[in-house]
């Protein structure tokens, strides 16, 4: 028989979080059954409603999220033999915890960057935060297996009670099937930013950068993809930066939208930047989708991005919040089609070797293995 995981995720399938809904379906030796607080996107992405499970009630998920009680989940674990349980974010980990402590069940806690960065930050005392702030510690004691989805991260975490032989570096994985090069759309050139619209992604300096090559005579267009708090201040940028003609915003897509805008893309831009909070990226997984797209990747030395981008093979990376360096880079390669087409070439061979979705997923399960042995 297969072994079975309890999967925490606090809001499932949530676009900005496909890569927990693409480790989900990848596995192959495991059952992985999710317990969350909310879903979305379900039907839209097929997921078989039989292998979530959420309160039922307005009144029982808010239970659960100040007590991280939840009756039907107790009532699932002693129904069922769960052999794992396995958090996303340390955030989400809160909720993990008592379950795999109450049925004295391996646990595992994937990081992603937030959630180590929040320990660093002032927001951690904000009161919808302190449960994570308290019990982080216990969290990262007892945890069988903590994984990091960057290096940088893996350095970090010991500084809050994470042993460090439980600690491995995870880079979670991306479909390649999904994406693939599709045909050019005209003569002028397309760059993408893609992500939400906060301030560790660092768009402004990639509007920034991208005016003064628009407004240096080489033709291009630029497309936003996401939302979120800062959108009015980057529609106001645009304005200022006389970009209207130039840019456009799409709005959330799905997964399958984002891979066809790849797919007819030239140049992936990813300036991201450590927010005055703490905030920052761990594996950026867009980057990771544009490799596959054999899209190069024009990105800062921030978070888990180098590890992602090779400087000069599969993209290039500049200093944060550098629009000048940005600039010239971006100018460079939109002005050169034969060196896209050689970064993008690499950056989907380095995706095949190193990111493929499937021998990932293997690998996470081959942690589990060692986590059960």
């Amino acid at each position: 028989m297969s072994r079975r995981v309890a999967l925490f995720s606090t809001t499932f399938c949530d676009y900005s979080q496909t890569f927990v809904y693409d480790e989900f379906r990848s596995h192959k030796r495991y059952d992985v059954e999710v317990f969350c607080r909310e879903t979305r996107n379900l039907e839209r992405l097929g997921v078989p409603p039989s292998r979530i499970h959420q309160p039922r009630t307005r009144w029982s998920r808010q239970l659960y999220m100040t007590t991280r009680y939840s009756s039907e989940f107790h009532r699932q674990f002693l129904a069922r033999r769960y052999d794992i349980v396995h958090a996303h974010f340390g955030t989400g980990a809160v909720y993990a915890y008592p379950y795999a402590r109450r049925y004295r069940l391996p646990f595992v806690v994937t990081l992603h960057g937030y959630d180590v960065a929040l320990l660093r930050s002032r927001q951690r005392f904000h009161p919808g935060r302190w449960q994570y702030l308290l019990s982080s510690r216990g969290i990262f004691r007892d945890a069988s297996l903590v994984l990091c989805a960057s290096a940088q991260l893996a350095d970090m975490i010991s500084e809050y009670g994470a042993r460090p032989d439980r600690v491995r570096v995870y880079r979670l994985g991306v479909d390649l099937d999904r994406f693939h090069k599709g045909p050019a759309q005209g003569d002028v050139p397309r760059v993408l930013m893609i992500g939400r619209f906060v301030e560790k992604k660092g768009f402004e300096y990639g509007f920034r950068a991208f005016s003064r090559v628009v407004h240096g005579g080489q033709p291009a267009t630029l497309t936003l993809v996401g939302t979120g708090e800062l959108e009015r201040s980057y529609r106001r940028l645009v304005s200022d930066l006389r970009l209207e003609p130039h840019v456009s915003f799409s709005g959330v897509l799905t997964p399958d939208q984002v891979a066809q805008e790849l797919a007819t893309t030239d140049v992936l831009l990813a300036p991201s930047c450590t927010a005055r909070n703490g905030d920052l990226e761990s594996g950026l997984l867009v980057a990771k989708e544009a490799g596959a797209a054999s899209v190069p990747v024009i990105g800062s030395r921030h978070g888990g991005i180098p590890e992602i981008v090779e400087d000069g093979i599969t993209g290039y990376l500049v200093p944060e919040r550098d629009e000048r360096a940005l600039a010239d880079r971006l100018g460079s390669v939109l002005a050169d089609p034969a060196l896209r087409a050689r970064l993008g070439a690499s950056a989907r061979t380095k995706m095949e070797k190193e990111y493929n979705l499937r021998r990932q997923v293997a690998m996470l399960e081959s942690l589990y293995d060692l986590v059960l042995a």
